[in-house]
C-alpha cells in the first residue's frame, strides 16, 4: 500500500478587477438603497470586471501570484483546477487556458463547476491527488465573474455578487516549508434544488433560443430565503462539526464562504462562537462564488490572521444545494 504523503499550501494568490460597483451606484440602476443593502447583506460595494476581461484573466492573476508566493516554475506544474460556473466558455476547460496562458506545458487541467462551494470541493480533490503521490504541484484557482450573469433590473440578486478570482498551490507538507497542513474538508449535497440558486439558460434543459433569451434564463435567479435558511444551518453544521472532532481552542481562525453577512453572524450565534473568530470581506467584495474563499485567505494571510498551529475553517455552501468544507492547520 503506498504511503500518504502529507500535503500543505504552499502559496496563496489573489486578483480583483479594479472598477468598484458601490450601494450608492446601484441605487441609480435599481429600485434600492445603500441602507437596505447594508442592512440585508453587510455589503457596501463590490468589483466588476472591465469590458475586454475574461474569468481567465483574472484567474492567471491570482495563479502567478500564488506561484510567486512558493517560489514554483510554471514548468513544474501537474494540475491545474479551475472551479467557477462563469468560465471564458462552456469548453474547453478555463483550467486549459489558464495553464496555457501561465506556460503550464507539463500540467493537465479541469474545470469544477460546484458554484460557491467550487474551492473548497477542488481543493480537495487537488490535495488528495497530491497525497495520493499522483501529483507534486496541483494549483487549485476559484475565479468568477458573474457581472456577465446577473440582471441589473432584479434588485434581489444584482446587489449581492462581484467579480474576482483566488488561488492557492498544493504540494508536499515539505515543499510547502511546514505551512497550511491540508487535514481533509468534507462534500455533500441536495439535489434537486434549481429553483433555489441557478442560471437556468443555455444548457441542455433550456438551449439557448430566442424564447429562453426573452424569459431572461441566462441570468442567474434564487429564491433568497430558501437560500438564506439553509446557509446558516449548513455553516453552522460544519463548523460544529470541526469544534467536535478538534475543540474550540484548536480554531485560529474561520474563512467562510462570503454569501451574506447576516448570514454568517446567525450560523456563528447558533453554534456559540463569537464573531471575531471569522474573517469576513463581503462588505467589500460582495459573493464571489467559487472566489471568495481563496480571496479570503489570502487576505487573512496578508492580516496575519493564519496562526502557526491553529486551525483554518472554511466552510461553503451554495447553488445545488451543494455544500462542504476545507480544514487546514497553519
Amino acid at each position: 500500500m503506498t504511503e500518504l504523503v502529507p500535503v500543505g499550501v504552499a502559496g496563496l494568490g489573489r486578483c480583483v478587477p479594479d472598477k468598484v460597483l458601490t450601494n450608492f451606484d446601484l441605487e441609480k440602476m435599481v429600485d434600492t438603497s445603500d441602507e437596505w443593502i447594508v442592512q440585508r447583506t453587510g455589503i457596501r460595494e463590490r468589483r466588476i470586471a472591465g469590458e475586454g476581461t475574461v474569468t481567465s484573466t483574472l484567474a492567471i492573476q491570482a495563479a502567478r501570484q500564488a506561484l510567486e508566493h512558493a517560489g514554483v516554475d510554471p514548468l513544474d506544474l501537474d494540475l491545474v483546477v479551475c472551479a467557477t460556473v462563469t468560465g471564458d466558455q462552456p469548453f474547453p476547460a478555463t483550467a486549459c487556458r489558464i495553464g496555457f496562458d501561465l506556460g503550464a506545458k507539463n500540467a493537465g487541467g479541469f474545470d469544477v463547476a460546484a458554484a460557491c462551494s467550487g474551492f473548497v470541493i477542488a481543493s480537495q480533490v487537488g490535495a488528495n491527488m497530491v497525497r495520493s503521490g499522483q501529483f507534486r504541484r496541483v494549483l487549485v484557482v476559484g475565479a468568477e465573474i458573474l457581472s456577465r450573469i446577473l440582471d441589473y433590473t432584479d434588485r434581489n440578486t444584482c446587489v449581492l455578487f462581484g467579480d474576482g478570482a483566488g488561488a492557492a498551490l498544493y504540494t508536499s507538507l515539505a515543499d510547502a516549508k511546514g505551512q497550511g497542513e491540508f487535514l481533509g474538508g468534507s462534500m455533500s449535497m441536495e439535489g434537486g434544488a434549481e429553483d433555489v440558486l441557478a442560471n437556468p439558460g443555455g444548457g441542455s434543459r433550456f438551449p439557448a433560443s430566442l424564447e429562453t433569451i426573452e424569459k431572461r434564463l441566462h441570468f442567474m435567479k434564487m429564491g433568497g430565503t430558501k437560500v438564506f435558511r439553509f446557509a446558516v444551518r449548513v455553516f453552522a453544521d460544519l463548523v460544529r462539526r470541526v469544534v467536535e472532532q478538534y475543540g474550540r481552542e484548536q480554531i485560529g481562525v474561520i474563512i467562510p464562504h462570503q454569501v451574506n453577512q447576516r448570514i454568517i453572524e446567525a450560523a456563528m450565534e447558533q453554534v456559540g462562537l463569537p464573531m471575531d473568530l471569522v474573517f469576513s470581506n463581503i462588505d467589500r467584495y460582495g459573493n464571489t462564488s467559487a472566489a471568495s474563499v481563496p480571496i479570503a485567505l489570502r487576505e487573512a494571510y496578508d492580516a496575519g490572521r493564519l496562526q502557526k498551529g491553529k486551525l483554518v475553517v472554511m466552510p461553503a455552501f451554495g447553488a445545488g444545494m451543494a455544500w462542504g468544507h476545507l480544514l487546514l492547520r497553519w
